[in-house]
């Protein structure tokens, strides 16, 4: 096996392992949960960041005969924090729909959530694990070409020392 092959396979592993940790921050591993920012307003209680996908899913098929608008949802509970009064923060929640709601005299209709568990998100360690990680795959993929282009130079100098 060439070493660049195994740099690669342990960047991969490493990658791998850093998605589970962290998967409450990046969001395509986040199935199971939703992202949502409160909103301070009479309408909706919470505006969708990541999970729509999720959220469509886990609609009843008693619900899918309705248009329902996936980035705002009502919630039994609204997550809420001392620093945090109004719960206007990054939260993930963890929840099943039960229902469905609407501003009066709208035409939307967004799904309400039975909240079964919530925690706030640390804005700094989210911003800070996704730079890491993009770091680490742009080093990653830096190192494998190195490393694939020297190989190759070798492979062509054995070739000119082989024909001579």
């Amino acid at each position: 096996m060439k070493r660049c092959h195994i740099v690669l396979i342990i960047g991969v592993i490493l990658l791998l392992m850093e998605l589970i940790t962290f998967r409450d921050y990046i969001a395509p591993v986040q199935w199971g949960q939703i992202k949502v920012r409160g909103l301070a307003s009479t309408s909706p209680d919470m505006k969708v960041v990541n999970g729509r996908l999720y959220l469509w899913s886990i609609t009843p098929d008693s619900l899918r005969q309705f248009s329902l608008d996936y980035s705002e949802i009502y919630g039994t509970i609204k997550p809420t924090s001392e620093v945090d009064p109004m719960g206007v923060d990054l939260y993930i929640i963890k929840g099943k729909i039960i229902g469905k709601d609407h501003e009066n005299g709208g035409e939307v209709w967004n799904p309400i959530i039975k909240v079964e568990e919530w925690h706030e998100v640390n804005v700094l360690i989210n911003i800070g694990i996704k730079v890491f990680v993009m770091v680490q795959i742009v080093i990653l993929l830096i190192f494998y070409e190195k490393n694939r282009s020297r190989s190759n130079k070798k492979n062509i100098y054995s070739k000119k020392n082989s024909n001579l």
